[in-house]
Parts: structure tokens; C-alpha cells; sequence
């Protein structure tokens, strides 16, 4: 998509060649152009994640510039009340001396959802005096990185994906274990494709997911774990990752379609808060067609 340059005021500074762009020159609190949100989803799709300093915006004014992406989601995939107001559609995230760190791993956000999101926005709230640094990962260019027999391989592939581990904790240690329950008793367990096609730049994604991923479908689980382990492995390359330094006031949005992110421990026992919010959702797609199956409800 072609973006007149000259028709906004944003600056965006490339922070890596593989991934990572701080946007200046724009208030999120603010109704942004057409031109301006055209401008921020370009960067977007070339970028995969882009960062905005200095932005104390309210959770409504948070909602609001991330519907300018896509309609807001919830994790559930449920649609609440009008009268819910904003609330139902963020996570609020925090580490303190009694709650631990949660989500230094790599994953993608809601991936075991029939219709995972599109896009994430995330506020920082409150940062550590020290630590507390996120990383995104570029699942295109991992891809891109294996031999044409592996990519081969990998493109027959299916993924099983369930809650996982991690979200057991962080959703018993924020709603308590009947949410959690509720939660298993609704979501089924999905099949969606390894290799995903991204809708918009038409780019094979390496769709690595995290603890969701519960193996690969139709595998001998010994097996699978071997094959998942070795694409895992190849998540450490420092030249496919961007890592961002928090200010208080800063706000990250990345797209969940291309990207892996994971926000260090190394500020525990210090206070961190965020707040993030979904935008988008759609069935991932890879070369053999469409994920989304139900396994097993």
C-alpha cells in the first residue's frame, strides 16, 4: 500500500534491520487521519512491532486507537455487555514481590483461539527501577532462515494448541480457579497450520506459539517434540529480534500474525504494570488452507 509521506507529520526510525521501528511525531490520545492511521499500519506491516514514547493515554483512549486496526477482542472471543464499558477488553498485567513474572517465554498472544488476534497495543504503566526489557522476534525472517527441504516439511505441518501452563497461572493468580475452569470448559482445542500466511503482505510466518502449542497434529508426541524443540532452538538469534528499553508512558503495538515477544524476569522482585489490548482476529491460513478445526471441545 502506497503512503504519501508528505501528507504526515510521523517520523519512523527503523531500531533493527529485521524488526523494530520507533514512530514519533504522533499523540495517541488524540482522533488520528486517515492518513496517519494509513501511515502507522504501513510501518506496521513492514516493521512488525512499532513503539511510541511519551504516551499517557487512558484505557479508552487506548481501545480507541487500536480500533483504528481492527475491532477490539476479548481473550474469550466472547462479546460483552454494552454497559461492561472498556474493561472486559484488557489485560492488566502485574509483577509484584507476591506475583512474579509470568511471560518470560516466546509466544504469541491467544493463539489456542478459533480466530487469534490480529494486532496487540500494550500501555507501560509503571516500570522497575531497573530490568523489565520485552523482545519481539521475526517469525518471517526465521522461516526465510531454513533450508527450502525444512520449509518444505514444516508447511505440512498442523499444530494442536491449548491454554498451556503459563495462562493457568497468570489466570488463577488474577480471576482465581473457577475463572480458570470456565475458561477450559469453553475452549476447545485447536488445529491451526505451522506455517501461516500472512492475510495482508502475503509472507509465510513460522507460527510458533509458545506453551499453547501442545504438539504438532497426528505426531507421535515424541516425535512432534523433537521437531518443535529444533524450530524452537532457532528462537535465540539475536539478529531476529528488537529489544525495547520501557519508559513509563510507553506504548508498543505489534502484529500476533509475524511476530514472537517475551518480557524479561530480570526486574523481579520490582513493580511492572501494563495493559494490553487485542484488535483483529482472523482464522490463520497456511500453504495446505485454512487452520481453525476443533479437535476436541
Amino acid at each position: 500500500m502506497a503512503i504519501d509521506a508528505e501528507r504526515t507529520d510521523i517520523e519512523v526510525v527503523p531500531l533493527t534491520k529485521s524488526i523494530g521501528a520507533e514512530i514519533r511525531g504522533v499523540d495517541l490520545g488524540t482522533e488520528l487521519g486517515p492518513e496517519t492511521v494509513a501511515a502507522i499500519r504501513h510501518a506496521l506491516l513492514e516493521h512488525l512491532v512499532v513503539f511510541f514514547r511519551d504516551q499517557d493515554i487512558t484505557a479508552e483512549q487506548q481501545l480507541a486507537f487500536a480500533s483504528n486496526f481492527g475491532p477490539p477482542m476479548i481473550p474469550s472471543g466472547e462479546v460483552p455487555p454494552a454497559e461492561a464499558g472498556v474493561d472486559p477488553y484488557f489485560a492488566v498485567l502485574e509483577d509484584t514481590p507476591d506475583s512474579p513474572p509470568k511471560a518470560d517465554f516466546w509466544h504469541t498472544d491467544v493463539a489456542f483461539a478459533p480466530m487469534p488476534p490480529d494486532i496487540a497495543v500494550l500501555a507501560m504503566l509503571d516500570t522497575p527501577p531497573v530490568g523489565g526489557d520485552t523482545l519481539w522476534l521475526n517469525l518471517y525472517d526465521l522461516y526465510d532462515g531454513l533450508s527450502p527441504a525444512t520449509q518444505e516439511v514444516v508447511s505440512l505441518l498442523d499444530l494442536e494448541l491449548d491454554l498451556g501452563a503459563p495462562l493457568r497461572t497468570a489466570v488463577v493468580n488474577m480471576s482465581g480457579e473457577a475463572e480458570y475452569q470456565r475458561m477450559v470448559a469453553s475452549t476447545p482445542i485447536m488445529r491451526h497450520p505451522l506455517v501461516r500466511i500472512h492475510p495482508e503482505t502475503g509472507r509465510p510466518a513460522l507460527y510458533l506459539c509458545g506453551a499453547f502449542m501442545r504438539g504438532i497434529s497426528g505426531m507421535d508426541p515424541a516425535d512432534s517434540a523433537v521437531i518443535l524443540d529444533l524450530l524452537r532452538g532457532k528462537l535465540a538469534d539475536p539478529n531476529l529480534q528488537v529489544r525495547w528499553r520501557w519508559r513509563q508512558h510507553d506504548v508498543a503495538m505489534w502484529d500476533e500474525r509475524c511476530t514472537n515477544h517475551r518480557a524479561n524476569s530480570d526486574h523481579a522482585p520490582g513493580h511492572r504494570l501494563v495493559r494490553r489490548c487485542l484488535v483483529g482476529r482472523d482464522i490463520p491460513v497456511g500453504p495446505r488452507g485454512p487452520g481453525g478445526q476443533i479437535i476436541e471441545q
